[in-house]
């Protein structure tokens, strides 16, 4: 019997489940709650309206004087709504929704100001936006499309919460495009649809913080999509598809507006995107140095420094930042909304925080002055090159759909050679050249040659959520020499969004030699991990694959259950047995484990039931056994884990994807005030925890410990504390400060991670462990030449080279009793590594305490 998966973590119910099975006794009831979703859909609530207006009554919130934006002078938070049902009840103009809601649940709002349409219309515009991306040729050659598709531009504002001003500018914006005489704005609504996220992090912006509520910044986000605040980006971006996009954010000192310098994403159609990319942001230049505001900052371009005489110039890194401020990774809502086929620019508004009320709300009225003159301008640059953006947008999709190559642009091209607007050709160099050659396809296997199923359809419903194409096999077919199960999925390169396809698939570039620094992460390829095989496959001038192919919407169904009567074991492969596994001990369901990594449940009604109920939540697959096992094979019987934890909200999200819901948040303050570590089984150690001699909180830790408590971690801090506690003693080295990227990992042979081995990981930086104790096991290295993408360049003592070969995980067992697992990968980075959570769960269970055993036949 199979299930469907629940990718968005809500499966089946219990008792559906139960009379799908034949004779099955009644479903348990499991406890606890389900496991965080690995991957998240589209929200249904990012669904524009039929018509417009659409103006329902946003809901309110109760005033808060603790709201930070009230010392910086600008609108709190509960003041938005209030604005918003005030304009909606004056201006058929304005239509709002609520597309989301934060970390803490306030709403996130979408503002609309077009002219009105009725339904017929709204659905023509609809069919225009769906054959610019489905059928760009035809788009191209359309006049009615073309002289009546109202463009669309988006200003999203306030997704770094204390970076506040953006919100307010585009408010003032919003009130004057709705209460202006028809007559001003007449031309500007009737040709566009101007799209506003209000404050994207309402959270960070009542709290004054950067993050979100729990701890991310979601403009490093977008590919994973942790938080709701990036996944509300995304989904919109598909929604929407603007041509023109804005991210307003600060302070850098002096306005500050891309496009970026070198490295450039490399798979960008950057000869359509930078020409207008870099014009408008000449235009916004010109628009605020003319404008003079009264305490702004401008640019000396002679000696790059900021000065309060206006010298006719703003900060544009593409011209002014030439290396260390760059769009190659696709993490930040400009960089990924521009595979939409739009133009996109960061915006840093200039003057930053300052303790002083007085003086914050001076800086933040210049802000917003600012920000204003930004806006205007750049709704200035889309109506004065509509024609050629949308043109431009419409040639992206075109040649993504036709599967051409990238057009790479010469190092030192001649202005002259190229078309209008030209001037970002006087800056152009070889350091700017970046390109990527796309495959025909790639292949994600099912079944035979799949590392683990349900981390490949965790990983197709990720690249569907990002508005990728997913095709599914229905037959088995060959391809580039290898044969594929039905089945199995294609994600085929000949589509409009191939540039996003790529992106997130490919395994990047070694950028090291090119680039002196880096601004963030270097390498994120969802293909190398997230857990899952995946196949790259010809090139992109080749023929399509030969196999029968449906589209699909989501992964199909991987859960099953044999009938009832049978011992039940489970291949823990992937991030959904794990997530199982974890809500079939919190309900009591006895487990036991093989040195092999699978684990096997009793024959009983309760074990048969809870299976059908975790397959119908995580489409995990079980297979029959006799259960003879249990008596030829050494087994352990699994514990349910009480998991302490120090680090940031990725450990604990990370924590939670896995299922695990009883976790506890430790530090060494809250050892030292009394925090006691009882009911507790192992500890994740994502951050240092530091205890003195003598101090309560290391006594806490030494009884847990004596107890024979596990622990599990990464990086130099867990090193450091094994030593400490005298567990194992290792020497862990850290690689260049700054270096990331993902690496070549081999796993011993028997060992822990051997089962269902991985060969790639992320790092950031790699930590390795050398001088080990006489205890020490070594459970994965980092291999000869182990560096695949990323950036890191040569130190003496802390190179790829001195990693290479060195331990990268290792586990060690003390004569208390005590388990011990060191991972110097980055495992939990952002929640982004996926595939590596398994290793994480292997780990917490191998270090935790026992449980009940199933008992042989």
């Amino acid at each position: 019997m199979s299930f469907h998966r629940a990718t968005a973590g809500v499966g089946v119910s219990a008792v559906l489940a139960a009379t799908l099975v034949a004779g099955a006794a009644p479903a348990a009831a499991l406890d606890g709650t389900p496991a965080v979703p690995v991957v998240s859909p589209v929200s249904s609530l990012v669904v524009p309206p039929t018509s417009y207006p659409f103006q329902p009554v946003l809901e309110t919130v109760p005033d808060d004087p603790t709201d930070a934006s009230i010392h910086r002078g600008v609108i709190p938070y509960d003041e938005i709504a209030p604005m918003l049902n005030g304009l909606t009840a004056v201006s058929d103009r304005i239509s709002v929704q609520v597309v989301g809601q934060s970390a803490l649940g306030k709403d996130i709002h979408l503002v609309t100001l077009t002219a009105p349409e009725t339904r017929g219309e709204t659905t023509r515009q609809a069919k225009f936006r769906e054959m610019i991306k489905q059928n760009p040729k035809a788009a191209a050659k359309n006049q009615s499309l073309m002289k009546n598709y109202k463009v669309p531009i988006w200003f999203n504002s306030n997704i770094h919460g204390n970076e506040w001003e953006g919100t307010d500018a585009v408010l003032e914006y919003i009130e004057h495009l709705a209460t202006a005489p028809y007559a001003e704005v007449a031309d500007l609504l009737e040709h566009n649809r101007l799209y506003f996220t209000i404050t994207n992090n309402p959270d960070g912006r009542a709290l004054g913080q950067r993050a979100t509520a729990d701890g991310f910044d979601a403009n490093r986000d977008m590919v994973t999509g942790a938080t709701s605040e990036a996944r509300l980006i995304r989904d919109l971006s598909g929604v929407l598809q603007p041509t023109f996009y804005i991210d307003l954010h600060g302070y850098t000192n002096v306005l500050q507006i891309e496009p970026c310098g070198p490295p450039h994403g490399e798979n960008y159609e950057y000869d359509l995107f930078l020409p207008h990319a870099y014009a408008a942001a000449l235009e916004i230049e010109e628009a605020v140095t003319e404008a003079d505001i009264p305490g702004n900052t401008y640019l000396d371009l002679e000696t790059n420094r900021v000065t309060t005489e206006n010298t006719g110039h703003i900060r544009i890194p593409y011209r002014d930042i030439r290396s260390g401020w760059d769009d190659w990774p696709p993490i930040f809502t400009p960089q990924y909304v521009a595979y939409q086929g739009a133009i996109t620019n960061t915006v840093e508004l200039p003057l930053g925080r300052t303790g002083d009320p007085e003086l914050s709300a001076e800086r933040s009225a210049i802000n917003i002055e600012v920000a204003g003159v930004v806006i205007d301008s750049s709704v200035d640059y889309v109506l004065e090159h509509s024609e050629a953006l949308l043109s431009n947008q419409i040639e992206i999709f075109r040649r993504g759909i036709a599967g051409e190559p990238l057009v790479e642009i010469p190092a030192d091209v001649d202005p002259a050679d190229v078309p209008a607007p030209n001037e970002w050709a006087e800056i152009w160099d070889e350091t700017d050249v970046y390109t990527a050659e796309f495959p025909r396809a790639y292949v994600i296997p099912m079944g035979d040659g799949q590392r683990s199923d349900t981390d490949a359809a965790a990983l197709v419903d990720q690249l569907i959520a990002n508005g990728v194409e997913v095709q599914r096999a229905t037959k088995a077919f060959a391809a580039g020499g290898t044969d594929y199960p039905a089945g199995s999925y294609v994600v085929d390169m000949h589509q409009p969004l191939r540039g996003m396809a790529n992106v997130l698939l490919a395994d990047g570039s070694d950028i090291s030699d090119r680039v002196p620094s880096m601004y963030d992460i270097s390498a994120w390829s969802l293909a190398l991990l997230w857990g899952a095989d995946v196949h790259a496959v010809g090139t992109t001038g080749d023929p399509a694959l030969p196999a029968k192919l449906t589209a699909v919407t989501e992964a199909a169904s991987t859960g099953f259950v044999p009938a009832a009567g049978s011992y039940l074991e489970l291949a823990t492969s992937g991030v959904a047995e794990y997530q199982a596994l974890t809500s079939l001990l919190e309900s009591g369901i006895p487990v036991s484990a093989f040195a092999d990594g699978s684990v096997i449940l009793g024959p009983d009604a309760a074990s048969h039931a809870a299976a059908v109920e975790v397959a119908g939540l995580y489409g995990v697959a079980f297979t029959a056994s006799d259960g003879s096992r249990l008596g030829t094979e050494e087994s352990t019987g699994l514990g349910e884990l009480t998991v302490a934890y120090t680090g940031g909200g990725d450990d604990l999200l990370t924590l939670q994807k896995l299922g695990f819901d009883d976790i506890v948040a430790i530090s060494s303050g809250a050892l030292n005030d009394g925090l006691q570590l009882d009911d507790v089984e192992v500890l994740w150690l994502g951050g240092n925890l530091n205890l003195a001699t003598g101090s309560d909180g290391r006594a806490e830790v030494d009884e847990f410990l004596a107890a024979g408590g596990g622990v599990v971690g990464e990086g130099t801090a867990i090193a450091s504390f094994a030593s400490s506690f005298g567990l194992v003693e290792s020497t862990a080295t850290s690689g260049r400060s700054g270096s990331n990227g993902i690496v070549s990992v081999e796993p011993t042979a028997g060992g822990l991670l051997s089962a269902y081995p991985q060969d790639t990981a992320f790092v950031y930086p790699a930590v390795w462990y050398s001088e080990l104790g006489e205890n020490a096991v070594v459970e994965q290295s980092y291999a000869a030449d182990p560096f695949i993408s990323g950036h890191w360049r040569d130190q003496t003592g802390r190179s790829t080279y001195d990693a290479a070969g060195q331990a990268s995980v290792v586990s060690a067992e003390t004569e208390a009793g005590n388990r011990v697992l060191m991972f110097g990968t980055s495992v939990t980075f952002r929640t982004h590594p996926v595939g590596m959570f398994s290793e994480i769960g292997r780990g917490l269970f191998w270090a935790g305490g026992a449980g009940a055993e199933v008992p042989a036949p």
